[in-house]
C-alpha cells in the first residue's frame, strides 16, 4: 500500500496550525512583555499564523527546490510575528534586544542587504514545543510597503 504524502503533509499541517494556535499566546505574551521592560519607545507588534493552505502551497515549492525531504517541519514561520517601529536606529535597537535576550536560533540579515525586491528587515528564528516562529523587525514604512505588496508577492510565488 503507498502513502499519499500530500495526505500525511496535509494532515502534519493541519495538527501544526491546531498546535500553533495554543502556543501563539504564550510567546506572544513573552515578546510583547520583554520588550516593554526593555524598550521604553513605541513599536507595534502584528502577529499571523500561516494558513493550512500557504503551508502546504510552500511545500510544494520548497519540494521543487530542495527535494522531497522538504517537509511541514521545515517550515520557519509557522507563527509569525512583525515588530515595527519609526527609525532604522530603532530597528537596530530592537534587534540588539532581541539578539541578547531572547536567543534566537537563526538570523537572516535583510536589514543590511535587502532582498531584490527591496525588502529591508532582521528576520529571527525560534521554536517553541515543535512550531517554528519567525520574528520580522523592520521600519513603519517597511511595513506599509510590505503589507501593500504581500498579496501580489504571494500570488507570483505560491499562486495564492
Amino acid at each position: 500500500m503507498q502513502i499519499n504524502s500530500n495526505n500525511v503533509d496535509q494532515n502534519t499541517c493541519e495538527i501544526m496550525h491546531a498546535n500553533a494556535d495554543i502556543e501563539l499566546e504564550s510567546f506572544k505574551a513573552m515578546l510583547e512583555n520583554y520588550l516593554k521592560m526593555c524598550y521604553k519607545k513605541e513599536f507595534s507588534l502584528d502577529y499571523r499564523i500561516k494558513s493550512v493552505e500557504k503551508m502546504m502551497k510552500k511545500i510544494q515549492l520548497r519540494r521543487k527546490q530542495y527535494g522531497q525531504a522538504y517537509g511541514p517541519h521545515n517550515l520557519p514561520d509557522i507563527i509569525g510575528f512583525r515588530v515595527s517601529v519609526d527609525t532604522e536606529d530603532e530597528v537596530i535597537e530592537i534587534s540588539n534586544l532581541i539578539e541578547k535576550g531572547l536567543n534566537p536560533t537563526r538570523k537572516v540579515d535583510h536589514f543590511v542587504t535587502p532582498t531584490d525586491s527591496g525588502f529591508k528587515a532582521n528576520l529571527y528564528y525560534f521554536s517553541l514545543n515543535g512550531i517554528n516562529i519567525e520574528i520580522q523587525v523592520m521600519t513603519k514604512e517597511m511595513e506599509l510597503w510590505t503589507n501593500q505588496t504581500h498579496d501580489e508577492y504571494n500570488y507570483k510565488k505560491y499562486s495564492l
